[in-house]
Protein backbone atom coordinates (compact mmCIF):
# COMPACT_ATOMS: atom_id res chain seq x y z
CA UNK A 1 0.00 0.00 0.00
CA UNK A 2 3.08 2.42 1.10
CA UNK A 3 4.14 1.65 -2.12
CA UNK A 4 1.24 2.67 -4.54
CA UNK A 5 0.81 5.68 -2.39
CA UNK A 6 3.98 6.99 -3.25
CA UNK A 7 4.44 5.68 -7.01
CA UNK A 8 1.00 7.95 -6.70
CA UNK A 9 2.55 10.83 -5.39
CA UNK A 10 5.61 10.35 -7.63
CA UNK A 11 2.87 10.09 -11.02
CA UNK A 12 1.06 13.45 -9.24
CA UNK A 13 4.58 15.51 -8.74
CA UNK A 14 5.89 14.74 -12.27
CA UNK A 15 2.38 16.55 -13.79
CA UNK A 16 2.42 18.99 -11.21
CA UNK A 17 6.18 20.23 -12.21
CA UNK A 18 6.79 22.75 -14.22
CA UNK A 19 8.24 21.52 -17.78
CA UNK A 20 12.05 21.79 -17.22
CA UNK A 21 12.50 21.87 -20.90
CA UNK A 22 10.02 24.17 -22.01
CA UNK A 23 11.93 26.44 -19.39
CA UNK A 24 15.04 26.04 -20.84
CA UNK A 25 13.68 27.15 -24.30
CA UNK A 26 11.85 30.25 -22.64
CA UNK A 27 15.64 30.86 -21.21
CA UNK A 28 17.56 30.96 -24.49
CA UNK A 29 15.09 32.53 -25.80
CA UNK A 30 14.74 35.62 -24.06
CA UNK A 31 18.50 35.92 -23.77
CA UNK A 32 19.12 35.80 -27.64
CA UNK A 33 16.46 38.57 -27.86
CA UNK A 34 17.92 40.75 -25.05
CA UNK A 35 21.07 40.42 -26.58
CA UNK A 36 22.86 43.55 -28.10
CA UNK A 37 24.43 41.36 -31.19
CA UNK A 38 21.95 42.06 -33.98
CA UNK A 39 23.83 39.57 -36.16
CA UNK A 40 21.99 36.21 -34.82
CA UNK A 41 19.38 35.00 -36.74
CA UNK A 42 17.12 33.78 -34.29
CA UNK A 43 14.78 31.98 -36.97
CA UNK A 44 17.03 28.77 -36.83
CA UNK A 45 16.45 28.42 -32.87
CA UNK A 46 13.01 29.50 -32.97
CA UNK A 47 12.31 27.07 -35.89
CA UNK A 48 13.55 24.47 -33.33
CA UNK A 49 11.62 25.72 -30.18
CA UNK A 50 8.43 25.75 -32.25
CA UNK A 51 9.17 22.28 -33.32
CA UNK A 52 9.82 20.83 -29.98
CA UNK A 53 6.84 23.12 -28.49
CA UNK A 54 4.51 21.23 -30.82
CA UNK A 55 5.98 17.89 -29.92
CA UNK A 56 5.49 18.63 -26.15
CA UNK A 57 2.04 19.56 -26.65
CA UNK A 58 1.69 16.34 -28.92
CA UNK A 59 2.85 14.09 -25.69
CA UNK A 60 0.65 15.98 -23.20
CA UNK A 61 3.87 17.71 -21.92
CA UNK A 62 2.18 20.83 -21.36
CA UNK A 63 0.59 20.44 -18.05
CA UNK A 64 0.68 23.61 -15.77
CA UNK A 65 -0.14 27.09 -16.16
CA UNK A 66 4.01 27.52 -16.42
CA UNK A 67 3.97 25.08 -19.64
CA UNK A 68 1.17 26.65 -21.45
CA UNK A 69 2.21 30.22 -21.29
CA UNK A 70 6.08 29.37 -21.50
CA UNK A 71 4.86 27.16 -24.94
CA UNK A 72 2.45 29.98 -26.28
CA UNK A 73 5.71 32.68 -26.18
CA UNK A 74 7.53 29.71 -28.06
CA UNK A 75 5.03 29.93 -30.42
CA UNK A 76 4.19 33.50 -31.08
CA UNK A 77 7.89 34.14 -31.89
CA UNK A 78 6.78 32.80 -35.40
CA UNK A 79 8.50 34.27 -38.12
CA UNK A 80 7.07 36.74 -40.56
CA UNK A 81 7.80 37.00 -44.03
CA UNK A 82 6.58 38.69 -47.82
CA UNK A 83 4.35 37.59 -50.22
CA UNK A 84 2.81 40.06 -52.35
CA UNK A 85 4.88 43.21 -51.08
CA UNK A 86 2.89 41.98 -47.73
CA UNK A 87 4.48 40.91 -44.29
CA UNK A 88 2.48 38.02 -43.64
CA UNK A 89 3.31 34.73 -40.98
CA UNK A 90 4.55 32.01 -41.72
CA UNK A 91 2.11 30.33 -39.65
CA UNK A 92 -0.48 32.10 -38.25
CA UNK A 93 -1.89 29.02 -36.40
CA UNK A 94 0.81 29.21 -34.09
CA UNK A 95 -0.31 32.15 -32.54
CA UNK A 96 -3.46 30.85 -32.14
CA UNK A 97 -2.57 27.95 -30.65
CA UNK A 98 -0.13 30.30 -28.50
CA UNK A 99 -3.88 32.12 -27.27
CA UNK A 100 -5.90 28.57 -26.47
CA UNK A 101 -2.88 27.95 -24.35
CA UNK A 102 -2.56 31.21 -22.40
CA UNK A 103 -6.43 31.25 -22.23
CA UNK A 104 -6.40 28.01 -20.78
CA UNK A 105 -3.36 29.15 -18.52
CA UNK A 106 -5.99 32.18 -17.47
CA UNK A 107 -9.18 30.36 -17.00
CA UNK A 108 -7.10 27.90 -14.65
CA UNK A 109 -6.04 30.93 -12.10
CA UNK A 110 -3.05 32.42 -13.69
CA UNK A 111 -3.62 35.92 -13.73
CA UNK A 112 -0.91 36.75 -15.34
CA UNK A 113 -1.42 35.35 -18.37
CA UNK A 114 -4.43 37.71 -18.94
CA UNK A 115 -2.29 40.14 -20.74
CA UNK A 116 -0.53 37.67 -22.84
CA UNK A 117 -4.13 36.20 -24.04
CA UNK A 118 -4.60 39.54 -25.45
CA UNK A 119 -1.37 40.07 -27.28
CA UNK A 120 -1.51 36.35 -28.77
CA UNK A 121 -4.93 37.13 -30.02
CA UNK A 122 -4.04 40.31 -31.44
CA UNK A 123 -1.09 38.77 -33.66
CA UNK A 124 -3.34 35.87 -35.20
CA UNK A 125 -5.93 38.31 -35.79
CA UNK A 126 -3.73 40.82 -36.80
CA UNK A 127 -1.72 38.31 -39.41
CA UNK A 128 -4.93 36.61 -40.70
CA UNK A 129 -7.57 39.33 -41.16
CA UNK A 130 -5.67 42.57 -40.71
CA UNK A 131 -6.49 44.54 -37.49
CA UNK A 132 -6.41 44.08 -33.66
CA UNK A 133 -8.96 43.29 -31.03
CA UNK A 134 -7.07 44.48 -27.61
CA UNK A 135 -5.01 47.12 -28.99
CA UNK A 136 -1.42 45.12 -27.90
CA UNK A 137 0.42 45.07 -31.71
CA UNK A 138 2.55 48.15 -33.19
CA UNK A 139 3.64 48.18 -36.59
CA UNK A 140 6.38 49.73 -38.36
CA UNK A 141 5.11 52.19 -40.94
CA UNK A 142 6.92 52.39 -43.86
CA UNK A 143 6.25 55.83 -44.90
CA UNK A 144 7.08 57.52 -41.64
CA UNK A 145 9.69 55.24 -40.38
CA UNK A 146 7.64 54.93 -37.16
CA UNK A 147 5.96 52.53 -35.30
CA UNK A 148 2.72 52.72 -34.86
CA UNK A 149 -0.84 51.18 -33.53
CA UNK A 150 -1.72 48.28 -35.88
CA UNK A 151 -5.85 48.85 -37.12
CA UNK A 152 -7.79 48.62 -33.78
CA UNK A 153 -11.24 46.78 -33.80
CA UNK A 154 -13.61 49.74 -32.79
CA UNK A 155 -16.14 47.50 -31.43
CA UNK A 156 -13.89 46.13 -28.57
CA UNK A 157 -14.82 47.81 -24.93
CA UNK A 158 -12.67 48.63 -22.35
CA UNK A 159 -14.54 46.42 -20.36
CA UNK A 160 -13.27 43.73 -22.51
CA UNK A 161 -9.54 45.17 -22.33
CA UNK A 162 -9.48 44.99 -18.85
CA UNK A 163 -10.54 41.64 -18.83
CA UNK A 164 -7.25 40.61 -19.97
CA UNK A 165 -5.59 43.78 -18.32
CA UNK A 166 -4.72 45.60 -21.18
CA UNK A 167 -5.19 49.28 -20.75
CA UNK A 168 -8.19 51.45 -21.90
CA UNK A 169 -8.16 52.52 -25.35
CA UNK A 170 -7.84 56.42 -24.36
CA UNK A 171 -4.38 55.53 -22.77
CA UNK A 172 -3.33 53.44 -25.17
CA UNK A 173 -3.77 56.06 -27.91
CA UNK A 174 -2.64 58.45 -26.03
Amino acid sequence: MILIALMGMSFINSYSQDNLELLRMVMEDQKIRESDNDTIDMEPIDKLHRQKVMQLIVEGKTVTNKDKTNAALILQHTALTFCNNELVSISPENYYLAYLLSKSAFENGDENAGYFCAVTYDRYLLYTVGYQKYGTQRIFEEETGNEVWAPIDPKTTDEERATYNVPQLSVLLN
